[in-house]
């Protein structure tokens, strides 16, 4: 990693900050004008007419434009935005009636009157219960691209200046690992720098693709993709890298760089680790002075593999039994990896599973016993999948978002534990070593983003939010989380405003201005409008403002960079770009601490890598124990379940979405099946159950069904069915306990179940069901249909 006197070095004695004009400036038609703006699907040009967006134009920063850009015309005049402030009838008129939420009509009122109310119940949340009584549940930047419209911070730092809130610690997107690692590890590693893509394109000889499939989710990033890394892996295949998937599906990655597939059953891949782990050991393939001066634990973890220290040997034949790979092929991958330069890309759906934290732990286990952790091209990364990850960094400052100030509010609520939290206030659980008792929420206050989209086990989640005093969404559309609100507040998209982010993820090589590009549409309002409005009620208006328009958060966040590009400059331009110094591109992940342990520690307690971690043993979780332990799930193929609900259903990242952006837009009848989320499902499964392509059918488990279509493949394993997450939830009859599901919302049949008692993290593949073939005609699909709305 570069320090900043590194990099303002590189600067001064090469190329400095580059202000430069929009590349490939699309030719505008007749009439029409070109806007800078970027998003997490890329940059664009955005081509306005007589005052409307009419188009998507690609710039030539983006090395791999993705079709999704195209789709953002239709969601800023979806149907179903939210045109005006909305109060739910019942609440308005004062009878509450929570169990009506989701059902009821709203009534349109004016922005006064919806303000008024929503200052109303957070003051009468404060004065009863104090401000732990207000939850914000928004904890990612996925919601926004811009830094300074960035809905969940221009909350908290409102809420932090009248006492503070609950707020969420971890994510759902790789909870358990991003609490473990850091006991392993000395840090988070999910997020952090990887090993430059130059490095692994010249010294690879095999990529273990383990669960990864980046040539899909690179496509979209955190702020601003330019999709490098996309042609990054094409040039890795063209180089002669040789690429083995280990995943239930055959990817789309798979396919296009001819991996071989070897179809693992979900959640065993710490098995199948384990088994490896033991032919290394067995047959001296491991690197036992790598062992000896890098790690700690090692022998703990020798006994248990061999089966000292509980009677089972961890041999290929004992992990074909879980994971469903013949042994001599476990044999001949272990052999595979150690012959050869080998870097282990782990991505973190095995983790979203019951006892996750023990994948990543075994991963780095294995590689640290392959002994090439630091080397250039091998090791793991943990991260190449993600926002541009491989790709070197530039080293320069970026703009900030604004600064939210410090919560007063010490309850905490780990990311998966929202519906549990919302149904039993005063529950205490286990974390980290700590207890944690789960607040009395009495206020959801959401801004921006969609619980009721991302967390598992919705029928749980929908009954805890009929049980509080007032649910408030700020929103430019109507999500299903909207429909069962009280308060709804619309705010504008970033289209609609002036903002700036930077990309990518990881290079953080270029600013981004991102221009407003139409006028606010309907009666929508940007959120630090709406939230310094908020401010005034609570009489902190000039504190949360300190006196600055957007424009001027704007100008802060780029002079936060210490520019020497004038704003100006910039502003005009749409642009800033960064050179990236050559050390960054020979940048190797942990090739410090192979050159010199002593001089570079990790940030361990050992200063090593622990095998073995003497502080989680000291929190005694037989569901989490010391070291790398392979402990069957509750819910899987051996289950107590397995035999009425014989499928197991993954859940994995959309190809036409970012979670559930884009859903409500036209682009989804591209691979919706009668407007339904498709099920991907063995052929020979589908010949079993009488059903073909293009059929619905229904999904069950005892958490509730959904309706999805039929999409029957080779492509994925048998016994195992495939849902994207993302579809917009729509209840068969709104407010009826476990309604089946119109749309194909997988969260309906998910399990809210903790990976475990250390980490408390989404378990979201961890999931059995069943399946049957639908004959009777069924109601279509109401998800992207604005409620009833009363004068």
């Amino acid at each position: 990693m570069l320090s900043r006197r590194r990099f303002l070095k590189h600067t001064a004695t090469a190329i400095a900050l580059l202000g430069c004009p929009w590349p490939d400036k699309a030719t505008a038609a007749p009439n029409s004008r070109l806007v800078p703006h970027a998003t997490h699907f890329g940059p664009l040009q955005a081509e306005v007419r007589d005052g409307r967006f009419i188009r998507s134009h690609p710039v030539k920063a983006d090395r791999s434009p993705q079709p999704m850009l195209q789709a953002l015309v239709d969601r800023v005049y979806a149907p179903n935005r939210i045109q005006y402030p909305c109060v739910r009838k019942s609440f308005l008129n004062g009878q509450g009636n929570p169990h009506l939420r989701g059902v009821e009509e709203f009534v349109r009122v004016d922005w006064d009157t919806a303000l008024d109310l929503v200052a109303q119940q957070i003051d009468l949340a404060r004065a009863d219960f104090g401000n732990e009584a207000i939850f914000l549940p928004a904890y990612s930047n996925w919601a926004q691209t811009g830094l300074v419209n960035r809905p969940h911070r221009l909350q908290a730092r409102l809420m932090n200046l009248i006492g503070g809130f609950t707020d969420t610690v971890g994510d759902y997107s790789a909870g358990a690992a991003q609490h473990t690692l850091p006991y392993v590890l000395g840090s988070l590693e999910v997020y952090s720098q990887q090993t430059s893509e130059e490095q692994i394109g010249r010294h690879t000889d095999l990529m273990l693709l383990w669960g990864a499939d980046p040539l899909k989710t690179l496509r979209i990033a955190s702020r601003v993709p330019d999709h490098a890394m996309i042609e990054s892996f094409q040039r890795f295949k063209k180089r002669g890298m040789k690429f083995i998937s280990l995943d239930p599906q055959r990817t789309e990655s798979a396919r296009a760089l001819g991996a071989e597939w070897l179809p693992i059953r979900p959640g065993t891949d710490t098995a199948l680790a384990h088994a490896l782990c033991y032919v290394l050991y067995q047959e001296k393939r491991h690197d036992p002075k790598f062992l000896e001066r890098y790690t700690v634990g090692f022998e703990l973890f020798r006994d248990y593999l061999l089966g000292a220290s509980d009677g089972v040997a961890k041999t290929p034949e004992w992990a074909a039994s879980i994971c469903g790979l013949p042994p001599a092929r476990i044999v001949q991958l272990a052999r595979q990896l150690a012959a050869q330069r080998s870097l282990i890309a782990a991505n973190w759906a095995c983790q979203r599973s019951e006892h996750g934290e023990q994948f990543h732990w075994s991963v780095v286990t294995l590689s640290a016993m392959l002994g090439q952790i630091g080397l250039p091209g091998g090791g793991f990364a943990f991260a190449l999948h993600y926002s541009g990850g491989g790709t070197p960094t530039s080293g320069a400052p970026m703009p900030r978002p604004i600064p939210v100030g410090q919560n007063a509010v010490r309850s905490l609520i780990p990311a998966s534990r929202i519906g549990e939290v919302l149904r039993f206030p005063g529950k205490t659980v286990d974390f980290k070593g700590m207890k944690l008792t789960y607040p009395n929420i009495r206020v959801l206050h959401v801004a921006g983003v969609n619980p009721v989209g991302y967390q598992q086990h919705t029928n749980e989640l929908l009954q805890g939010i009929r049980s509080l005093d007032a649910v408030i969404v700020q929103d430019p559309w109507w999500t299903a989380t909207a429909k069962h609100a009280d308060i709804v507040l619309p705010a504008t998209t970033t289209f609609e405003r002036d903002d700036l982010c930077y990309g990518n993820t990881f290079g953080r090589n270029r600013i981004w201005a991102m221009k407003q590009v139409i006028q606010p549409l309907h009666e929508a309002r940007n959120d630090y409008w709406i939230f310094s409005q908020l401010a005034k009620r609570f009489g902190v208006e000039r504190a949360y403002t300190a006196g600055r328009s957007v424009e001027d958060w704007v100008r802060w966040s780029y002079g936060r960079t210490r520019p020497k590009i004038p704003f100006e400059t910039f502003w005009k331009e749409g642009l800033v770009e960064f050179p990236t110094p050559s050390e960054a591109r020979a940048y190797v992940r942990y090739a410090n601490f192979r050159k010199n342990p002593g001089r570079y520690p990790l940030r361990t307690p050992s200063g090593r890598i622990e095998i073995f971690s003497e502080k989680i043993a000291s929190f005694g979780y037989r569901c989490c124990p010391g070291s790398p332990t392979w402990i069957p799930p509750k819910e899987g193929p051996s289950g107590i379940k397995s035999k009425a609900l014989p499928f197991q259903l993954i859940s994995p990242h959309p190809t036409h979405r970012l979670h559930s952006q884009l859903d409500n837009t036209p682009l989804r009848h591209s691979y919706k099946v009668q407007n339904r989320e498709p099920i991907r499902i063995h052929r020979e499964d589908a010949q079993q159950l009488g059903v073909k392509d293009g059929d619905l059918v229904e999904v069950y488990n005892e958490r509730g069904s959904l309706l999805a279509g039929v999409r029957a493949t080779d492509d994925i394993r048998p016994g195992v069915v495939s849902i994207d997450e993302g579809a917009w939830y729509s209840a068969e009859i709104p407010g009826t306990p476990r309604s089946r599901c119109q749309s194909g919302h997988v969260n309906v049949l998910t399990s809210s179940r903790p990976s475990s008692r250390f980490s408390q993290a989404s378990s979201a593949n961890s999931c059995q069901v069943n399946i049957r073939r639908v004959d009777q005609k069924v109601q279509s699909n109401r998800a992207y249909d604005p409620p009833v709305i009363l004068s």
